[in-house]
C-alpha cells in the first residue's frame, strides 16, 4: 500500500501542469506523453477491428506520404504518427491520441486532390497537437486516473489502461466540440500551407460535405454533421484564414491514381 501512494504521489507531481503545444497555455495534465501513445495503440488496435483495414499497402504508402508531410510541420513532431485506411463506406476521419490517424474508404473516395486529403489529414494531426481527446479523457476520469495509473506503474502491466482506450474509442465519432473542431480546421489549414499544400482544398472538401449533408441519406454521414460546427461555417472561416495563400500543390492527377483501386 505505501508503495502504491508512493507511486501516485510521484505519479500526481509528473502530471501537475504542462504547456499546450498549440496555444502555449498552461494547463494540467494527467497522462504523460508515453501514457498517450500507449492508450493511442489500443484505441487503434479497437477501431481496426471494429472497422477493418483496407488491403492495399500502396494506398496507404500514399495516405502516409501526405501524412507525414504535415507532420512534419506540426506543433508535436515529436511524436511518430502512423496513418490507416478503413475499409468501410463510411465518410469520415479521425484521430487516436500519439498520433495515430485514420481515413476511411468512404471519405477517400469522396475527394478529388491531395490537397484535400492533405485538409482533412491536417485537421486530425491537429486534434492530436491540441490534446483535444486527452483533455476529454482527462475530464471525463480526473483523479481515478492517478490512482490506476500508478496501480499499473507498480505493476508495470499496461492492461489497466484499457478502461481508457474503450472510452476513446468511443468518443471518436462524437467529435470534440465546436470550439474544438473549430481549432482543428485551423490547424489543419495551417499545417497544409506549412507543408506547400493549397489550402484552399479544405474549403472544396468541405463544400462536398455540405451537399452530403443536404441528402442526409447514411447514418454515419449524419453522426459526422452531428458532432462538427455547421458546413458553411466552417468553409467561411477555412477561407478566411487562406485568403492571402499563394497558390499551393493540389495534385489531382496523382491522387486519381493513388485511389483508382477504390
Amino acid at each position: 500500500m505505501r508503495k502504491l501512494l508512493f507511486s501516485l504521489a510521484a505519479c500526481a507531481l509528473l502530471a501537475g501542469c504542462a504547456t499546450n503545444p498549440v496555444t502555449g497555455k498552461r494547463e494540467f495534465r494527467i497522462f504523460s506523453d508515453k501514457e498517450e501513445v500507449a492508450l493511442g495503440a489500443k484505441t487503434r488496435d479497437s477501431v481496426i477491428k471494429q472497422y477493418g483495414r483496407r488491403a492495399d499497402p500502396v494506398l496507404e504508402a500514399y495516405v502516409a506520404g501526405v501524412g507525414r508531410k504535415l507532420a512534419a510541420v506540426c506543433d508535436r513532431r515529436e511524436l511518430d504518427y502512423s496513418f490507416y485506411v478503413l475499409d468501410t463506406d463510411m465518410v469520415n476521419a479521425f484521430a487516436a491520441p500519439g498520433g495515430y490517424i485514420f481515413v476511411t474508404r468512404g471519405i477517400l473516395k469522396a475527394m478529388s486532390d491531395e490537397s484535400e486529403l492533405a485538409g482533412v489529414l491536417g485537421h486530425e494531426i491537429g486534434h492530436v497537437t491540441a490534446r483535444h481527446s486527452m483533455k476529454a479523457l482527462e475530464k471525463q476520469y480526473g483523479y481515478q486516473a492517478l490512482i490506476n495509473i500508478a496501480s499499473i506503474a507498480a505493476g508495470k502491466d499496461l492492461s489497466g489502461l484499457q478502461q481508457y482506450s474503450d472510452f476513446l474509442a468511443g468518443a471518436l465519432l462524437a467529435g470534440y466540440g465546436r470550439d474544438n473542431e473549430f481549432q482543428a480546421d485551423s490547424l489543419g489549414a495551417r499545417y497544409a500551407m506549412a507543408a506547400g499544400y493549397d489550402p484552399r482544398g479544405t474549403a472544396d472538401f468541405f463544400r462536398k460535405l455540405e451537399k452530403m449533408e443536404g441528402g442526409k441519406k447514411a447514418n454515419d454521414l449524419e453522426k459526422l454533421f452531428m458532432s462538427h460546427p455547421p458546413t458553411k461555417e466552417r468553409i467561411k472561416r477555412v477561407e478566411a484564414q487562406s485568403a492571402s495563400a499563394a497558390g499551393g500543390e493540389r495534385n489531382p492527377a496523382g491522387y486519381a491514381e493513388a485511389v483508382k483501386g477504390l
